[in-house]
């Protein structure tokens, strides 16, 4: 998920809120935002090495911190067999 850092108008207060409330604090009430953080998939932890991951056919998988990368990925990072190339196995596009 997607989080925000916002500061208060006169900077004084600097806090953390998710995608959906990030508006509301920006519209109304006059924060900034000073930069975007995303959560890991595996550990749901906020960290700042967070990356987003993709599979061997650049398919995102979402982001995901290293620790979680290594041990904890439940995707394939290696090249598996598809309908569009190898006349078998799983569907990388919803077109027929």
């Amino acid at each position: 998920m997607t989080y925000y850092v916002i500061s208060s108008p006169n900077n004084q207060e600097q806090i953390t809120v998710s995608a959906y409330e990030v508006d509301d604090y920006v519209e109304f009430q006059e924060y900034t935002i000073d930069y975007k953080v995303n959560s890991c998939r595996g550990c749901s932890e906020l960290k700042d090495s967070v990356d987003e991951r993709f599979d061997f056919y650049g398919i995102t998988t979402g982001h995901y911190c290293q620790d979680c990368y290594e041990n904890n990925y439940p995707y394939r990072k290696d090249r598996y067999a598809t309908i569009e190339y190898d006349g078998y196995g799983e569907r990388l596009s919803d077109e027929y």
